[in-house]
């Protein structure tokens, strides 16, 4: 069996549907988490009571009494082997994969089974999702403020909670965290547009880049990649790759011929095994998804070491958001900040990015500089006169209208849902300019003090929870 496990980088072996992982407290191993692949030694008999028991939890992912350990440890597994006779080559297999995931610090997972267990999700769905039996997405479009169309994907709900367990447990692991660039800041722990400005504030040259459909452009293999540099077994780095991405259909046609013959939209030769059906449909990373901001990170880590290099040979500060990347640079002159984007951008186009170039600029001296919507002129980081501007003049027409007169001009018909944004607003505010925010926050109590029975009215026909900070 070892020797079998050792092909699975290479594919070579063909894996069982209906076997590939039962995992759990289960009727013929008490204690240890089981992983059974076809050519095991278990007796045939044992095999498939196994087998039975397994697709009686199919139906039930949460029945009472089935438990499943998350991150055992080595003893425990290697006591429990010796009680159940397992053959040693089968338990020192096993145990060489819980000690690769737990020195990597990432959750102990060993099967597509095991997964579901641990996120209470039905395994035949999850199984359908790495088959690309059907989409489990819904997708809608918004419009973007730079103009064009955003889609959004919309997993289906038992995808979402198996995603966000992803998330949360393996990709917010201490070994993948390890692993994201320090100038990524965005949708890690303690990162923000604010952190991110403030790195920048005072700079006097500013050269920004920003990459188009950067989560679309991230395929399938890039994300199997990160799962198998997290010490994750082959067969469950392309099921977690499987899970987190979304099948790239051919009506996109505006997008496809750029995928073509690049090699992290192409698979092996399909006349090697291969774990599922349908090799050829390599996905992307959606938009959307609780998994793709982090696996985002992950994958373009090189690429933050590159641009970082650069940086520091030329002395600029770099950081990435998301898809915008900022450079900034002190005394030095527009044709050292013209070479600076070149090298970046020659970096960006080799990770198989595309670059907006309509957001692409470089502002000197003088020029009013925004990194992540504040404005960095000064040494600390500024609000937008806009932001401001919309406070003041809601404020303004609230104490004025009336704020069912200011919900007609802002045709709005839920006056919570504009008071929620409004106090997101200022909440937002108040980590970059406090005082203004504090002040503005005081304003708008009074102002909509004379309302306060009528917002609770409202509150109690109006499903959800809902805040009490601003307007209580």
């Amino acid at each position: 069996m070892g020797q079998a496990l050792a092909k699975q980088d290479a594919k070579t072996i063909l894996y069982t549907p209906s076997m590939l992982g039962v995992v759990g407290r289960g009727v013929l191993c008490p204690c240890i988490p089981l992983v059974f692949i076809e050519g095991t030694a278990l007796p045939r008999a044992s095999k498939q009571r196994l087998y039975l028991w397994g697709r009686q939890q199919l139906r039930s992912p949460r029945v009472t009494g089935v438990e499943v350990m998350l991150g055992p440890t080595l003893h425990t597994i290697q006591k429990a082997a010796q009680a159940e006779g397992l053959r040693a080559e089968y338990v020192h297999e096993l145990m060489c994969r819980t000690k690769t995931m737990l020195g990597a610090k990432v959750p102990v997972v060993y099967t597509l089974m095991h997964l579901a267990r641990l996120s209470g999700s039905p395994w035949d769905r999850l199984h359908q999702c790495v088959k690309r039996d059907r989409d489990p997405y819904s997708t809608f479009e918004v419009r973007k403020k730079s103009g064009g169309n955003r889609r959004i994907c919309v997993p289906a709900p038992f995808l979402k909670r198996t995603q966000a367990w992803i998330h949360q447990n393996i990709l917010c692991s201490p070994g993948a965290l390890a692993l994201i660039h320090d100038a990524s800041t965005a949708y890690g722990t303690g990162c923000s547009a604010h952190k991110n400005a403030l790195r920048h504030a005072g700079a006097s040259w500013l050269v920004k880049l920003d990459i188009k459909d950067f989560f679309e452009s991230i395929s399938e293999r890039q994300v199997y990649h990160v799962f198998r540099d997290l010490g994750y077994p082959a067969l469950l780095a392309f099921e977690l790759a499987r899970l987190s991405t979304r099948y790239f259909y051919q009506s996109w046609a505006d997008i496809a011929p750029l995928r073509q013959g690049r090699w992290r939209w192409t698979t092996a030769d399909p006349g090697k095994a291969v774990p599922y059906a349908k090799p050829f449909q390599v996905g992307h990373l959606p938009q959307g998804a609780p998994t793709s901001p982090m696996l985002a990170n992950l994958v373009v880590r090189s690429m933050d070491s590159d641009i970082s290099a650069i940086a520091t040979s030329a002395g600029a500060t770099y950081t990435r958001y998301a898809d915008d990347i900022v450079l900034s640079l002190g005394e030095s002159t527009r044709a050292t900040a013209a070479a600076l984007l070149h090298a970046v951008g020659e970096v960006v186009t080799k990770a198989g990015f595309r670059i907006n170039r309509k957001k692409t600029h470089i502002r000197g001296p003088g020029a009013r500089k925004v990194v992540t919507g504040l404005t960095i002129n000064d040494a600390k980081p500024r609000l937008p006169r806009s932001l401001k501007a919309e406070v003041e003049l809601a404020l303004f027409h609230i104490e004025k209208h009336g704020l069912l007169g200011h919900m007609e001009r802002k045709r709005s018909k839920d006056p919570l849902g504009y008071l929620s944004h409004l106090q997101g607003v200022l909440l937002y505010a108040r980590q970059v300019e406090p005082e203004l925010a504090d002040a503005a926050l005081a304003a708008m109590r009074r102002v909509l003090e004379p309302y306060a029975e009528f917002l609770d009215v409202f509150r109690t026909f109006r499903p959800g929870p809902q805040s009490d900070y601003m307007f209580a």
